[in-house]
């Protein structure tokens, strides 16, 4: 197993907390791999705030970053994930 850490920002700190969250994943994982790992672990509180979801419908509202690196979907989730990397998660906003 390996551990990678899931940062989130902006408003979905309210789903998996203001502090970094580590996920333990085996070698070999994918960043989807791990983003499903970390919603099961907070699924109540991202079907509150969004009802069900899964890494590929939580993507239509974020971006992601792997190790400050923005990754163009869907090409992020199949990116793999060694000991110590950093996945970013933000919602993307709008306005004007």
């Amino acid at each position: 197993m390996i551990q990678v850490t899931l940062k989130a920002h902006a408003t979905l700190k309210e789903v998996f907390g203001p502090n970094n969250v580590i996920i333990s994943v085996p070698e070999g994982s994918t960043v989807g791999e791990a983003l499903d790992l970390a919603i099961n672990r907070f699924q109540a509180d991202l079907e509150q705030r969004y009802g069900s979801q899964r890494s590929q419908e939580l993507l239509q509202y974020c971006i992601l970053l792997l190790n400050g690196i923005y990754y163009v979907k869907p090409d992020a989730l199949r990116s793999k994930v060694k000991e110590g990397d950093q996945i970013e998660i933000m919602e993307t906003f709008a306005g004007g």
